[in-house]
This record gives structure tokens, sequence and C-alpha cells, in this order.
């Protein structure tokens, strides 16, 4: 009976030392790994200083470049522009539609003075012109087509048509403009065509009304 009783006696003071035993390990471990436990603030060695979110919109210089925070360079004003090479860039964003100029039209056969007027949304457009000469009056009406690209620094026009004075003729000419600044309207043209009627040819020129009441006004003065 002693030794059952003694056996006992060991088997609870082991079970006891166990207990304890366990509990200090636990605790030890628990400190050493206390970072990651939840609500825990573990310690990165690449800490990642700037945020990179997927869908922050980039901004642009008129010359396609990104635009920095204080928007200095390319763009004073810090408005949005878009970047040169976009989906959305048309020929009617970059160049002008309408365009009006005072035309002349000289040969031998006749001197006539008057006004053209294009309208050319994207590539292809109409013009027309009215000249009233010496002799004659003259019309013209015709198809315009636009030579320039999206990139090209200036607005290249081919045009061509119906020619009627002193009989029935024809017309071919160019023009080149500058881009499209603010408004939609031409202000800065230059024209030259050759006009072909009744055997005679004449050479038209025509430049738009602004750089034609300049020289108006510098040849008065003179």
């Amino acid at each position: 009976m002693k030794r059952y009783a003694l056996i006992l006696l060991l088997l609870s003071w082991g079970s006891i030392w166990a207990q304890d035993t366990l509990r200090v390990s636990t605790g030890a471990d628990t400190a050493d790994t206390e970072e990651n436990v939840i609500g825990g603030r573990p310690q990165r060695s690449n800490v990642q200083r700037e945020a990179n979110v997927l869908g922050t919109p980039v901004y642009y210089n008129l010359d396609g470049s990104v635009r920095t925070a204080d928007g200095r360079r390319g763009n004073p004003r810090g408005e949005y522009v878009r970047p040169r090479h976009h989906w959305r860039n048309t020929l009617d964003s970059r160049f002008c539609s309408y365009f009006c100029e005072a035309e002349g039209m000289f040969g031998t056969g006749d001197i006539a003075l008057g006004m053209n007027f294009t309208y050319l949304p994207n590539r292809w457009g109409i013009y027309g012109s009215l000249l009233g000469g010496i002799n004659h009056s003259y019309a013209t009406l015709g198809p315009v087509v636009r030579l320039s690209d999206y990139d090209d620094f200036c607005d290249w026009h081919l045009y061509g048509g119906i020619a009627v004075g002193d009989g029935i003729g024809g017309e071919v000419g160019m023009r080149i403009a500058a881009p499209r600044d603010k408004g939609s309207f031409g202000w800065c043209t230059g024209s030259m065509g050759m006009m072909f009627l009744d055997g005679e040819s004449y050479v038209t020129l025509g430049v738009s009304l602004d750089i034609a009441a300049i020289t108006a006004l510098c040849l008065l003065l003179l």
C-alpha cells in the first residue's frame, strides 16, 4: 500500500513540474515573437516611402513629357494637356477648320480682287472664291485636301476646282496655315495658285484678313 502511495505522489509531482516548465517556455516564446501577433507593428527593412497606387492619373506637357507637380515646365497654367500621340487627337483639334482670305488674280488678260473661303473640318473640305476684275468677274468652286498630319508644325492644303469667268476653266493651288491656337478660324494663312481661262493663265495670291489689313495699312502709311 505504501508502494502505491509513493508512486502516486511521484506522478503528481511530475505533472506539476511539467506544467510549470511548459508555462515558462510559452511565455518566453511569446516575448520573442510579440511583434508578429495581431495588432503588433513589425519593423520592415524595405519600407516603401512613396505610395504606388494603381490608377493614379498621369498628366502631360504639350510636348508629351510627363508634367511635374508644380506644373511649370511646358504648362504654366497647370491645366491638363493630352499627349501628342493620343487616340483622341484628330486633325480638327490640331488645325483650324475655317479659312477666309483676301485674294488677288493677276495676268495679261485681266486683274481682279476678291475673297476666298474654305471649310476643312478634317482631311477633306470645300472651297470657293469670288473676284471682281477690270474686264470680267470670276468664281471658283472645288474640293480641298489637307496634306498635313497631326505631328506637322504647319497646315498644308491642296485645292483645285472649276473656274468661271471669261469662259470656263480650272484652278489649282496650295495654302499654308498656322496650327490652331484658340478658335477654329485660321487667322494666319497664305495661298498661291494658278487659274486657266480661255487660253489665258493667271496667278492667284491670297492672305488671311488680318495679314491683308496689316499690309494695306503699311501701304497707306508709305
